[in-house]
């Protein structure tokens, strides 16, 4: 299965795009799987270099679950979140850092990624940056780094007052862009529902409290609109179907917005 999955054909049609995602993501799993032999013994991860065949299997595991989130997307709602976009790409960078981690953690416990994975070296990172630009291509979703828009300010950012004696004013948001447009990073996969997200309410106002072969990454969003920008995060909640094995997302859950 590993050995067939690039070779075939990429076509426009959506349930093709998303089929390939998967094969994409099972090559890369395949690709970096350990063999059973070389399967790490459970250990405390924080805080410590992650071993080759730990990060190996840190490597299998991002790409499933990035390959799940960029089929979520792409399946996306007008009516729900996560919301079907027409301008965006996602950052192939976990949290759109360089190094793949966060510059500073989410204020939630258990958010940590490496309470889930030891933390991986640079070269591993780029493995597994690599392993998700082939599933962006797969999928024909643009890949790449932040927006920039000199004079757009937040959503939320009111217009100052006017200056005596002056009758042109330019706007804060006089340098947005006309149409609304996205930027995506998405984290590093995260064993489990994380303690501080137990009964939290998802994005559709329902207590969630997962069992089963559960996976949790956060997802930001940054828009930029005509209006202002905005910025948000959302843990996104992955659990592997009974029959076919896959993972699905189950909940989404607001973690904070900027605007």
């Amino acid at each position: 299965m590993c050995k067939d999955a690039l070779p075939m054909t990429i076509h426009n049609h959506l349930s093709t795009r998303l089929a390939l995602i998967g094969l994409i993501a099972t090559y890369a799993a395949c690709a970096s799987l350990p063999s059973s032999e070389e399967s790490p013994t459970p250990a405390p991860t924080a805080g410590r270099e992650a071993t080759p065949a730990e990060e190996l299997t840190l490597i299998r595991a991002d790409s499933e679950l990035f390959a799940a989130v960029v089929r979520a997307q792409l399946d996306g709602k007008d009516d729900e979140y996560p919301y079907h976009l027409d301008r965006y790409r996602f950052d192939s960078r976990p949290y759109g850092t360089e190094n793949g981690y966060p510059e500073v953690f989410a204020g939630v416990q258990g958010i940590d990624p490496t309470l889930s994975f030891a933390r991986a070296g640079q070269s591993a990172i780029d493995e597994l940056i690599d392993n998700r630009k082939k599933i962006l291509d797969a999928a024909a979703v643009g890949e790449g780094g932040p927006l920039v828009y000199n004079q757009c300010a937040g959503a939320k950012v009111p217009e100052p007052p006017p200056v005596r004696g002056n009758r042109r004013r330019t706007s804060v948001h006089a340098g947005c862009p006309k149409q609304p447009e996205y930027y995506l990073t998405v984290g590093l996969p995260i064993r489990g529902q994380p303690r501080g997200l137990r009964g939290a309410r998802d994005t559709k106002g329902r207590r969630v409290d997962l069992g089963g072969d559960v996976w949790t990454v956060l997802v930001n969003e940054f828009s930029a609109a005509p209006r202002g920008w905005s910025k948000a995060q959302y843990a996104w909640l992955f659990r592997r179907g009974r029959w076919n094995h896959q993972l699905e997302l189950s909940n989404t859950i607001l973690v904070g917005v900027i605007e």
